[in-house]
């Protein structure tokens, strides 16, 4: 098996969404990843690999399917949401950072 790349760990981390190379480099990018085909390494880059997931995944909530050709693909939004919070809690991100997040009020100050 060869090395595992940054970019290549990106990919892993986004199973099964297939996004395009473009928008797989511009989360690397953004996240201030240059050498992203350097070796993945997980005591230091697994948070980082972890943000430019969430920002490719964020970008995929507002499709509902997206064609290429002759393949598509189907996106539920809650399954996104779902694998973009996970993806906090396994990297200790706050989750209301990526996504919105439900509060329950009890309406005390009502009466």
């Amino acid at each position: 098996m060869g090395t595992l790349t940054k970019y290549n760990a990106l990919v892993g981390e986004l199973e099964p969404y297939t996004p395009s190379r473009l928008a797989l480099q511009k989360a690397l990018a953004d996240v201030k990843i240059s050498d992203w085909d350097n070796e993945y390494n997980a005591d230091t880059d697994q948070r980082t690999i972890a943000i430019a997931a969430i920002k490719v995944l964020k970008r995929m909530i507002v499709l509902t399917n997206d064609t290429l050709g002759k393949s598509s693909q189907g996106y539920s939004v809650e399954k996104l949401e779902r694998r973009i919070k996970d993806l906090c809690n396994e990297n200790g991100l706050d989750v209301s950072d990526f996504v919105e997040v439900s509060s329950i009020t009890d309406g005390s100050n009502l009466w």
